[in-house]
């Protein structure tokens, strides 16, 4: 298992038992390992680890960002972003790229708006950053608070001094990047602090703009009442009509055209309304726009119709009915590109044999002479396609006015083989060349098409493999010698790593190889032979001619490398016998001492090397000596008292002022740290956060170290600049029993907060470690003690799911039930995060209030809902008076959440208690507003509302949208009813649905979806009940469900390949549906031919 599987499983006890993590692992994967770690969201152990183990914590992805700049922006926990700058992270480094196409500067500020942290903003502007600086773009903080919608953020920062009035560079306001995000809350509150409502940027767009492009009619509506202009248009005529055709909101587009927006304006290209909505490929919204009187043939100023953009957007559905509505399907552009033109690049070939049926000219060539075999190779067009158009006598060898054949444009540009071969076994002149005299294999090597240069790569397989006999064979029969990897690693890099390839190496060099080749870190392959630790090995490429003083990009000799790698005694004094300076410092300043001793190095290779005249106590860029590298490394005692007796200075401190006592205290045995002490090390030092040895040694879990830290006078309750003392220390890391009661024992204050007022008893709670907490209170631990977001230890409880006995001993303890945080969150607002029933009703048997509301306006009812808790939770709520009305800040209700949650059981009884949905539309009739409501989620969801709403009329409605739309969710729903998906006993009496099924195509993507679907894992895991209280026990249908599957998939007529795909499919799954995979195999086999 490497490293990367190791962090995939967050698997803390196989870290720990690496050793080392050499360059080569960490080079398996683009993101360097401290961005990997931080983005899957592990411990900070496993961070501590890693860094333990050699991994550069400084070291930055392809896209500029740092380990803390991952963990601001993914919003890892403060505790992680603290240690990350306690490492050394530049808390005022910037990042120069934030999925952007150009380089944008941002601060960690920043990155930290993007997360709604106000505990990490506060932190960072308490640690001196720059609250006013701003990107290339003219961006502040606010800009980035205010695209994602926190009230509470922004209020803050304005407090804090920023301009609420500052415009970004494109003179976006923070009003039209709020609008951009539909947050009601945050627009009302910015227009009330003054800002600009009609406010423009350069494209001249308004707010309304921005609002229509997020298809929210409450916003659109409350920016009209303010005085907006509807009819305001950008600087390309575009309106608010176009901007919602562009993001197929038909409510959005009727309400505008409502309001008086003409339908058919049209913008400075001659785009209408029907342009931009059959980019989207939405058909509701394009037989809306038709029906309002849009003319289907309507060109732009390239003379593009409609049907040229569905067929750019592969909309098959689409085209046809613009064909069925009159579309010209000979129409052309300016450039003479056919309608036909467009499909071979998107469509498939069931339409573009469709299109040909309908007129369309097979024959058609552009203005550049193109026809439309180019446009298929230079798509993601499929091998079916090509090979149809070539046996239609498509003339092959056309040549474009530049002199391109279809070959040229493959190679360029396609990444399919099979289409390559399609082309020359079909008799294309593989030597044909353009007007620049470039022949396929230019374009091929320019472009690299991988496949086509996959059989070339196949030597170096070969030498991997140590197989002589193949290694020829392919060399004899032309494959070029001369290829290199992406890396610009030839054949013979790949034979250096094995130990029995020496006579691989000899063939390659006698045929010509050249041994001093570079990779694009400038290394020769003697760079890389040290993985044999073979000095015949190194010997043969030194006596071959190999360059021994050759460097790398980080300035590495041979020496170092091998130093590095502690490879034999032998090797490293052989080069130095051949001239390799023993004195020479990589780009890092590292020595070939420091490289030693930073990877368990052999008693006898530092003797030799100190012996020789290397400085112990040199240093690196950032200050480690030797000493600092085998202190870090736990290496053993001899090594490190052989440095102390040979000068390593014990006092030497790194750039962040921590000296060799620290880091043994933190990583080596108890010899090594009273060794250092009897030889001089201030045991009193601290760092630049000011940790002390004991705060290192509290996170080691020595027990032996502790003690004699303390009985040699280090003050047990010292403080770091964010406050922590050597408790909180022990607490956060080893949390061992023992450390704990031996440093509260011995004076250390149990009742001690860090920056943010966290005490041992929220630490506690926070890391689930509840055989502490009675001891903690017993000792004299405050129970009512809160940090600085008003927590208490019931609240922290609550939110991190501890069990119910530690509930019910704080609030026997006395801890406030309804105190609420700076949010206004009460205790059971977190019990309802984690659907907590047990808790939950003692909490309300206890006296708290079922009706706060935290500042965003949320109930506990809302909570529990939000997360899909049990009908017993929400049922229990009801009963005692919660409200199921109750509006959050953003409009969301009890039921609301139900809905998007699929939670047909919930949204039933919610119904029933009172419920209303008139904060879902605004019309009038309640079940016509739960119906078009879901249909804005997912298909399952909207079955599940049809399943538990048992009505008559909201059924038919669906029928009939089907009939009349084809909508693909709600197609997909009824395949997924009439093919044994879902066992629904009420709608399978609907018989009108069995024709739509007939008169549709059913693809695999549709089978997967659903065997993932919540929906269809929820039958197998709820006993679901219904009106007659008759209990539905799903989960004993599961293999007479899956049954059905099989039989419908294998009776249609998909392809032996797409079937085996879908095996692999019910294989993954069986564990989740407990299925037998015999018995799934048996039974494919059975519906099918495949062996």
């Amino acid at each position: 298992m490497n490293i990367w599987q190791i962090i995939e499983q967050n698997n803390i006890e196989l870290l720990k038992k690496i050793d080392f993590i050499s360059e080569k692992e960490l080079e398996k994967n683009e993101k360097p390992i401290l961005n990997f770690v931080i983005e899957k969201k592990v411990s900070k152990e496993m961070i501590e680890l890693l860094i333990s183990k050699g991994t550069n914590e400084n070291q930055v992805d392809k896209k500029g960002m740092n380990a803390l700049h991952i963990a601001l922006f993914q919003y890892s926990s403060l505790e992680v972003i603290e240690f990350l700058i306690e490492k050394g992270l530049d808390l005022n480094e910037k990042t120069f790229w934030f999925f952007t196409f150009t380089k944008n500067q941002l601060t960690n500020l920043h990155l930290a708006c993007q997360n709604n942290s106000l505990e990490v903003i506060e932190f960072l502007i308490q640690k001196g950053l720059d609250l006013k600086a701003k990107t290339i773009k003219n961006q502040t903080a606010l800009h980035f608070a205010c695209q994602n919608n926190s009230i509470e953020v922004i209020e803050f920062l304005i407090e804090k001094g920023l301009d609420l009035n500052e415009v970004m560079e494109r003179n976006q306001t923070n009003l039209h990047l709020a609008c951009g995000n539909n947050s009601i809350e945050v627009i009302e509150f910015l227009i009330e602090k003054g800002l600009d409502l009609k406010a423009k940027t350069f494209r001249n767009q308004t707010a309304l703009h921005f609002a229509c492009q997020n298809n929210s009619i409450e916003v659109i509506e409350f920016l009209i009442q303010k005085g907006l202009d509807l009819k305001a248009k950008t600087h390309q005529n575009q309106t608010a009509l176009h901007f919602a055709c562009k993001n197929n909101s038909i409510e959005v587009i009727e309400f505008l055209i409502k309001k008086g927006l003409d339908v058919n304006e049209k913008t400075n290209q001659n785009q209408t309304a029907l342009h931009f909505a059959c980019k989207n490929n939405s058909i509701e919204v394009i037989e809306f726009l038709i029906k309002k009187g849009l003319d289907v043939n309507e060109k732009t100023n390239q003379n593009r119709t409609a049907l040229h953009l569905a067929c750019g957007n592969n909309s098959n559905e689409v085209m046809r009915y613009l064909i069925e509505m009159g579309a010209d399907v000979n129409a052309k552009t300016i450039w003479n590109e056919s309608i036909l033109h467009f499909g071979s690049q998107n469509t498939s070939l069931d339409m573009i044999k469709f299109l040909i049926s309908k007129g369309c000219d097979f024959n058609e060539k552009t203005s550049y002479n193109e026809t439309i075999l180019h446009f298929a190779c230079e798509s993601k067009s499929t091998p079916e396609i090509v090979e149809f158009l070539i046996e239609n006598q498509l003339d092959i060898n056309t040549k474009s006015t530049y002199g391109e054949t279809a070959l040229h444009i493959a190679c360029e540009t396609n990444p399919s083989f099979e289409i390559i071969r399609l082309l020359v076994e079909n008799g294309i002149d593989v030597h044909a060349t353009t007007r620049a005299n470039e022949t396929a294999l230019h374009f091929v090597c320019q472009y690299h098409s991988l496949e086509v240069l996959m059989m070339k790569l196949f030597l170096h397989r070969a030498c991997r493999n140590n197989s002589l006999e193949v290694v020829k064979y392919l060399v004899e029969s032309g494959v070029d010698i001369q290829a290199k990897t992406s890396e610009n690693e030839t054949a013979l890099f790949s034979a250096c790593q094995n130990i029995s390839s020496l006579e691989i190496m000899r063939y390659l060099i006698g045929k010509g190889l050249d041994i001093n080749a570079k990779n694009h870190g400038n290394e020769t392959v003697l760079h890389y032979a040290f993985h044999n630790n073979s000095l015949e090995f190194v010997k043969y490429l030194v006596e071959s001619g190999v360059d021994i003083q050759a460097k790398t990009s980080q300035n590495q000799t041979a020496l170092h490398l091998a130093s590095w790698e502690n490879v034999s005694l032998e090797i490293i004094k052989y080069f130095v016998e051949k001239g390799l300076d023993i004195h020479e410092k990589t780009i890092r300043n590292e020595t070939v001492l420091h490289l030693t001793c930073d990877n368990y190095p052999s008693l006898d290779a530092v003797k030799y090397l100190i012996e020789s005249g290397v400085d112990v106590n040199a240093q690196t860029n950032i200050n480690y000596t030797a000493l600092h590298f085998v202190c870090q490394n736990s290496s053993p005692f001899e090594i490190v008292e052989y440095l102390v007796e040979n000068g390593a200075d014990v006092n030497a401190k790194t750039i962040h002022d921590q000296t060799i006592l620290h880091y043994a205290c933190q990583s080596a045995s108890f010899r090594i740290t009273k060794y250092l002490i009897e030889k001089g090390a201030d045991i009193n030092a601290k760092t630049n956060r000011d940790y002390t040895t004991l705060h290192f040694a509290c996170q080691n879990k020595s027990l032996k170290t502790i003690q004699y830290l303390i009985e040699n006078g280090i003050d047990i309750n010292s403080r770091t600049n964010s406050n922590q003392t050597p408790l909180h220390s022990a607490f956060e890391n080893s949390r061992k029993p023992k450390i704990v009661e031996y440093l509260i024992a011995k004076g250390a204050d149990i009742n001690a907060k860090t920056n943010n007022n966290s005490t041992i008893l929220h630490f506690a709670c926070q890391r689930r470690s509840t055989e502490f907490i009675r001891y903690l209170i017993e000792k004299g631990a405050d129970v009512n003690a809160k940090t600085n977001q008003d927590e208490t230890v019931l609240h922290l409880a609550c939110l991190r799911g501890l069990p119910f006995d530690v509930i019910k001993y704080f609030v026997e303890k006395g801890v406030d039930i309804n105190a609420k945080t700076t949010r206004d969150e009460t205790a059971l607002h977190f019990a309802c995060r984690k659907s907590q029933s047990q808790t939950i009703q003692y909490l309300i048997e206890k006296g708290a209030d079922i009706h706060a509301k935290t500042n965003q306006n949320q109930s506990a009812l809302f909570f529990a809902c939000y997360m899909n808790s049990s009908l017993e939770i929400i049922k229990y709520f009801i009963d005692n008076g919660a409200d199921v009305d109750g509006l959050t800040h953003e409009n969301s209700s009890p039921l609301s959440s139900s809905i998007r949650n699929g939670n047909g059981i919930l949204i039933r009884l919610l119904l029933m208690s009172g419920a209303t949905t008139s904060n879902l539309k605004r019309r009038s009739n309640l079940k016509n507003n739960l119906f078009n409501y879901s249909l804005k989620f997912k298909v399952h969801k909207l079955i599940l509302l049809t399943r538990f709403d048992n009505d008559e009329s909201i059924l038919q409605k669906f029928v009939d949208i089907c009939h009349e739309k084809s909508k693909t969710e709600v197609e997909n729903a009824i395949n997924f009813l009439y093919t044994g998906f879902v066992n629904f006993e009420e709608i399978n009496e609907t018989k009108d649905f069995t024709i739509i099924v007939e008169e549709k195509e059913i693809k695999v993507h549709k089978i997967i979806l659903i065997l993932r679907s919540e929906l269809f894992k929820g039958m197998f895991q709820l006993n679901v009940q219904d009106s007659s209280n008759q209990v539905h026990d799903y989960s004993r249908k599961s293999f007479e469900t899956i049954q059905e599957l099989i039989y419908f998939l294998y009776h249609d007529k998909f392809s032996k390949e797409i079937k085996k795909e879908i095996i692999e499919e019910f294989l993954d799954l069986k564990d989740f549906y407990q299925l037998n995979p015999n018995s799934i195999i048996d039974l494919i086999l059975r519906e099918s031919n495949l062996n």
